[in-house]
């Protein structure tokens, strides 16, 4: 047993701790082991009486929990200390390499977690509210400019005023009568092809001599479209139009609206009409640039996202956004995943039919090139399953198996990282929505 003058006595912050010189010599290096060691021959601390005693001004607290590591080679920490304060303090003590004890890493990865967590959500809300600090009139604009945030808040805030409602419903309307045209445009279009060409499909085709022959006959026929549905999808193109210039003049982050989807989808709106416009009755002639335009047309179908203004932002759909735009390289990691595993098992599906259609008694193959495989992955991977295209070797069906299998489990790895992260971007968000109105946020 150690005498009393092995013994070190350290006041931190007022509060004394006696402890063995034993104990404190655990880890060479470190702040404490440095006190005992000799002092230099000659020094004033070598001609007197060892020195037992030493003061530091530190947290007495943290202290004790460093002290006990020297005792116990075990590091823990208060539930309520913050850890850059607790690695602040390792760092004096010299014990910035010292692992935490899992039971308390645990504790601080959980705050460290909640506290990202409410930092980002923070950025969020912040990028949001200088959105909106953008709309506000600056202080010696004059009247030339005072009226873009204005006209800004009347296009894009339906719930601003009733003006503004008004106005939105207004383009309401009219996005819907451009469907109504779209979808009769389209039963027009079916009627015409249905009548004057065959389907192409797999397994199904048409001899090249009958082919050409069929596309002599083709060759007078002519695709007609009333004339008052153009005129009408002309209208409903100069109020986007109208609507699309006003709000490009009134934006106050012109690039920003420039790389929106739904503006960029407006934009091409107004292409389908136009064309038709410049290229009169000759487009009634050219059947795939008729069906290039109804493709178009079917962004109209993306102008009634802009319902969503006449209800209230909620909570759960700004945390759903959120969360998708914070979790980018999980969803890139799992493409990569997805296209990986659609490149291995197509190439590996047909091998494995080559393969089995090489033994006797085997019928020919039913597909013509490897992107037929990759369009089967891709159906197999996802349990789709159309039955277009199906294995008939033994090697091909054990490998339609394995990719079932797969898919199956690749599909739910994005949906609990997803769901862990809303959940807790919701936690945050709603503790930020309650906090708010009293004040401390």
């Amino acid at each position: 047993m150690e005498g009393l003058d092995d013994k070190l006595i350290l006041n931190v912050g007022g509060m004394r701790h006696e402890t063995y010189i034993s104990t404190v010599r655990a880890f060479p290096g470190t702040r404490l082991y440095k006190l005992t060691e000799p002092p230099p021959p000659g020094s004033p601390a070598a001609q007197g009486p060892p020195v037992r005693e030493f003061f530091f001004d530190r947290n007495p607290e943290l202290f004790s929990y460093v002290l006990g590591y020297y005792r116990t080679r075990q590091l823990h920490c208060p539930n309520d200390v913050c850890r850059d304060v607790l690695e602040e303090e390792l760092a004096y003590w010299g014990l910035a390499e010292a692992p935490l004890a899992p039971c308390c890493w645990l504790k601080l990865s959980g705050r460290e977690t909640r506290t990202q967590d409410f930092l980002s959500w923070e950025a969020c809300e912040n990028a949001n509210l200088d959105e909106r600090l953008l709309l506000n009139p600056m202080e010696g604009q004059g009247l030339r400019n005072a009226w873009k945030p204005w006209l800004w808040v009347l296009l894009d805030q339906p719930q601003s005023s009733l003006g503004a409602k008004c106005l939105s419903l207004i383009s309401t309307l009219f996005a819907v009568c451009a469907l109504v045209i779209f979808f009769q445009e389209t039963e027009v279009q079916l009627d015409y092809f249905s009548a004057n060409f065959t389907p192409m499909g797999h397994g199904v085709g048409v001899g090249g001599s009958q082919q050409q022959q069929q596309q002599q006959q083709n060759n007078g026929l002519v695709y007609r479209r009333a004339p008052h549905l153009l005129y009408l999808e002309l209208l409903c193109s100069l109020w986007f139009g109208t609507e699309l210039f006003a709000r490009a003049i009134s934006c106050p982050d012109k690039v920003r609206f420039l790389c929106s989807p739904l503006n960029l989808a407006d934009i091409f709106c107004l292409f389908p009409v136009l064309v038709e416009l410049v290229v009169g009755d000759k487009a009634e002639r050219q059947p795939r640039l008729s069906l290039t335009l109804g493709a178009i047309r079917s962004l109209y179908v993306l102008k009634l996202v802009r319902l969503l203004g006449f209800l209230e932002k909620s909570l759960a759909l700004r945390v759903l956004v959120h969360t998708l735009h914070s979790s980018w390289k999980e969803v890139c990691a799992f493409l990569l995943i997805w296209v990986a595993e659609i490149l291995f098992f197509g190439s590996l599906f047909l091998y494995g039919e080559l393969l089995g259609m090489s033994a006797p008694g085997q019928s020919e193959l039913h597909f013509g090139d490897i992107f037929t495989c990759l369009w089967w992955t891709v159906i197999t991977l996802t349990t789709v399953g159309y039955g277009d295209v199906y294995p008939l070797s033994a090697m091909g069906q054990l490998t339609a198996a394995v990719t079932a299998t797969v898919g199956m489990c690749t599909g739910v790895l994005l949906v609990p990282v997803l769901l862990v992260r809303f959940q807790r971007y919701y936690a945050v968000a709603l503790a930020r929505q309650k906090l708010r109105p009293s004040g401390i946020l």
